[in-house]
């Protein structure tokens, strides 16, 4: 098993080996690694089996400094242009292995030093990636436009359709399913599918999300399936754990709890083997709420803490939310109403403070459930209808139909 800083290592490895030679990058000499640890025996015991699929390590106490090393390295052997796209290859790293802050200031680095108009778009694009996973909606966006202006100038029809592409991204995270899905369909026309190969399968994702969340199932993983197909020929094994998790989303969605189980298990095992942290979080949170659903509920407890303990630690505020709500559902199952409520709450005001509409309606119905329990008609009809309204806006069928028939028991 590899953990979050072996990846982190390996990665920077690589990257330097690729901008300044073998000889040099033994100069530099950051550490050693750890030794890959060899593969347990399969064991009988569940429990063991989800105590080992837990055990990751989270300590990067010395990765700051050789960040700072290897950068400080670098400026002095490589030309500035090459330098610039040493730092945001290097701010892409840090991006993907949720180390925000280090990205952030990389990708502003580069976006004051160059007068290149690609690569002072690349690093705005960098920036509003981060400011996307913080939730930050205006900064993401404004970042993004001036990227998009970037690439118009200079005729880059891929760079426009990356800017395309996150704009839906923060559209969709937003809650806007029909905005988002307008920008995912305005980039699919900017590429060429058989070129573009990586950019074509993250559109793929982005649509068969938006797909599962109107409840299109069967149209949601035609869109999952063809994106995995794309990164396993390319051999891109993180954004395959990240389709897989998508895949094992619908089958959650749909109740189908063990399919569910053994699409989050062979995320979880690609994830843990290439550190893959933030999908790591998303994996674990997922795998909590299909446990819930097969009423597992202190397998489920386990998998919700870790998957928080790693929001915390990259600073996702999304997945907290929803790690919030989660952890609201099981202590509702275990009939602990009032932690269960604030939980909940807690998940609410969060969505609320984002401007997350899917997740307010979608923690507002829990919250609908939860007041079911306790008796409280006044607040479970308010958030029902709540939560109603914006499925209505998205036309998600699936969500309309469970909500009408719950509203309509009631008066009934």
């Amino acid at each position: 098993m590899q953990n979050s800083k072996y990846t982190f290592e390996t990665e920077l490895e690589e990257l330097l080996k690729k901008y300044l030679g073998v000889d040099c990058f033994n100069k530099i000499n950051l550490s050693s690694y750890p030794a890959k640890e060899a593969a347990d025996g399969i064991s009988a015991k569940i429990n063991a089996f989800y105590e080992d699929q837990l055990k990751i390590n989270m300590s990067d106490c010395s990765e700051r400094m050789k960040i700072d090393r290897t950068i400080t390295y670098s400026q002095k052997k490589l030309e500035p242009e090459k330098f610039q796209n040493f730092l945001l290859e290097l701010g892409k790293i840090c991006l993907s292995g949720g180390k925000l802050d280090i990205a952030a200031e990389i990708f502003k680095k580069v976006k004051t030093s160059s007068n290149k108009s690609g690569i002072k778009a690349e690093s705005l694009l960098g920036l509003a990636d981060v400011y996307n996973r913080r939730a930050n909606w205006s900064k993401s966006l404004s970042n993004i436009a001036e990227a998009e202006s970037l690439y118009k100038k200079t005729k880059d029809n891929l760079g426009v359709a990356k800017c395309e592409n996150l704009i839906g991204i923060t559209f969709s995270e937003m809650g806007d399913v029909e905005t988002a899905k307008e920008h995912f369909h305005n980039s699919l026309t900017l590429i060429d599918p058989e070129k573009d190969m990586e950019m074509a399968a993250h559109l793929e994702t982005n649509l068969g999300i938006l797909d599962n969340v109107q409840g299109n199932s069967v149209e949601s993983l035609i869109h999952f399936n063809k994106a995995l197909g794309i990164y396993n020929k390319l051999q891109n094994r993180k954004n395959a754990a990240d389709v897989t998790h998508n895949i094992g989303m619908v089958y959650l969605d749909s109740e189908e709890y063990e399919l569910a189980v053994a699409a989050f298990d062979d995320g979880i095992n690609t994830a843990k083997e290439g550190g893959f942290i933030p999908i790591l979080c998303l994996l674990y949170h997922a795998k909590s709420r299909a446990l819930v659903g097969m009423n597992a509920l202190y397998y489920a407890a386990e998998f919700a803490d870790k998957a928080l303990e790693i929001s915390h630690a990259i600073d996702d505020k999304l997945a907290l939310a929803d790690i919030y709500k989660v952890k609201g559902i099981i202590e509702r199952q275990l009939k602990n109403f009032k932690v269960a409520e604030e939980y909940l709450l807690n998940s609410l005001r969060i969505n609320n403070i984002l401007g997350n509409e899917m997740n307010i309606a979608e923690t507002s119905l829990e919250l609908a459930i939860l007041y079911e329990h306790i008796n409280n008609s006044n607040s479970r009809k308010f958030y029902l209808k709540s939560s109603l309204d914006y499925y209505k806006e998205i036309n998600a069928s699936t969500k309309i139909k469970k909500i009408e028939e719950l509203l309509n028991f009631e008066a009934a």
